[in-house]
């Protein structure tokens, strides 16, 4: 693969969120505990001196862990109950770190991939029909260049999810619109989901392609209504598998 591809292929952009060293290595390592439910909803997690033995580091460096976890929404820190794990329903389920320290088996992975999917049938339909109205030439380009790009035997996964983001956060950045503008980080964490089950590569090919290319040809038609139609009618594609994929996760984790 040419250097030019790789370039374009990099990861898509996440606003770093993670110190460095060893407390970027006690906030994953008490992060990974949290989402895994060694430490469970509600109860308090082990001390500070506790921590502090557990992962062989200072005490200074688990309180910069904890205020970053505190950040993401996942714990709570008070004199008279010490440092608990908040409900999951306070925690920055957007966060890519919250998401990517979710073991791949884990159930939650599953409800999340269900319910992001829904999420994006919502608004990202809208986003099309308003980059059909206002994309500039050089969107249209990286929208369309994207779509193309998306061939499940001629790309890793790697290369499809940054491709998929690239085509994804343009069509938003396109709708001129600040605010949607600021779900870029909103979609490359639910699209994470759905590449981190392996669902869009299992569910690859032809018409995962050729779905991505009809909405760009949309925009690049200044189609709104098209746009809008072909964007619900793949994430509609989306949700199916999504559900299915979930329904078969439950069956076997009843089973086993």
């Amino acid at each position: 693969m040419n250097s030019k591809h790789s370039n374009r292929t990099a990861q898509p952009e996440v606003a770093a969120s993670l110190p460095r060293g060893a407390a970027r290595d006690a906030v994953e390592e008490l992060g990974r505990r949290i989402v895994n439910d060694v430490y469970p909803q509600g109860q308090p997690i082990p001390t500070e001196p506790e921590l502090a033995e557990s992962l062989s580091v200072s005490r200074t460096t688990i309180r910069d862990a904890i205020k970053v976890l505190s950040g993401k929404g996942m714990i709570r820190t008070a004199r008279r109950y010490g440092t608990k794990v908040r409900p999951i329903n306070e925690w920055h389920l957007f966060d890519a770190d919250v998401i990517s320290w979710h073991d791949p088996t884990h159930s939650r992975l599953g409800q999340m991939f269900v319910e992001t999917t829904e999420l994006r049938c919502i608004f990202e339909p809208a986003a099309a029909e308003l980059a059909a109205e206002r994309a500039t030439p050089e969107q249209i380009r990286i929208i369309l260049d994207a779509a193309h790009a998306l061939l499940p035997g001629a790309l890793n996964t790697s290369e499809l999810y940054a491709e998929d983001s690239r085509f994804h956060c343009t069509i938003l950045d396109a709708t001129c619109n600040l605010m949607m503008r600021q779900l870029r980080p909103m979609i490359i964490s639910i699209l994470r989901i759905s590449y981190e089950f392996g669902v869009q590569t299992e569910n690859g090919g032809t018409p995962f392609r050729e779905g991505h290319i009809r909405v760009a040809e949309a925009i690049r038609d200044h189609d709104g209504a098209l746009a809008r139609h072909e964007m619900e009618q793949m994430l509609d594609a989306n949700r199916r598998t999504a559900n299915a994929y979930w329904s078969a996760r439950k069956t076997a984790d009843s089973e086993g």
